[in-house]
């Protein structure tokens, strides 16, 4: 069924670099799409982008989010089919350490993709986040991927964009960030797991947390 929809469609991931981006493509190129990948940084070495050899394999701009307007001089042909944006400070704690790249990225670089979109009829699938369900004044990351969401359903009311959000649930699997800091709850056991050290339990350890493989996510 997936064949038929994305067989020889163009579509842009925006984020395609990171660790949801990277299996999205490979995914993706496995039906026959045609892939444009939007992302700002350069992945650090030995990168999941890399070990999948996906730069070989599409068609890759290191473009920063608020500079989308850019593809259209790139892009000669028509948009895109589909948008899978993913492009995000996607960390709690990094946003604490800077809480004005998280708006920048997750709120105006939101709408500078919406407003992209706007006037075509092309499908966007937004990367929501779980603490939609959550106060989103617990974190600068929580309150501007909650923001974020606003903007797509701004756009969808009022201007007509065919965008719909997927919230992910603490995503992992194999090339998740091992890292106490800046990895989820899964990455931060493995990196403890690998220094012999125990496994932090955050409250009473009664709560319960939805976890889900990085493979159904996509």
């Amino acid at each position: 069924m997936f064949q038929k929809i994305f067989q020889n469609k163009k579509v842009l991931v925006t984020g395609n670099t990171g660790f949801k981006g990277s299996w999205l493509t490979l995914w993706l190129l496995k039906l026959g799409a045609n892939i444009i990948g939007v992302s700002k940084d350069v992945p650090t070495n030995p990168s999941l982008f890399e070990i999948l050899n996906l730069e070989k394999k599409i068609k890759h701009h290191y473009l920063d989010i608020k500079d989308i307007d850019k593809l259209k001089k790139i892009i000669v042909s028509n948009k895109p089919d589909f948008i899978f944006h993913l492009a995000a400070q996607s960390r709690v704690q990094p946003s604490f350490d800077n809480p004005e790249e998280s708006f920048r990225v997750n709120v105006f670089g939101t709408s500078k993709v919406m407003e992209w979109a706007k006037g075509s009829n092309l499908k966007i699938v937004y990367a929501g986040s779980s603490s939609k369900h959550h106060s989103p004044s617990d974190s600068p990351y929580a309150m501007y991927k909650f923001l974020g969401e606003e903007v797509c359903k701004l756009y969808k009311k009022s201007y007509d964009v065919n965008v719909e959000i997927a919230r992910f649930y603490n995503v992992y699997g194999p090339g998740e960030s091992v890292d106490e800091k800046h990895g989820n709850v899964i990455g931060i056991w493995t990196a403890k797991v690998i220094n012999g050290e125990p496994l932090p339990i955050v409250g009473d350890g009664e709560q319960k947390r939805d976890f889900i493989h990085v493979y159904d996510i996509v």
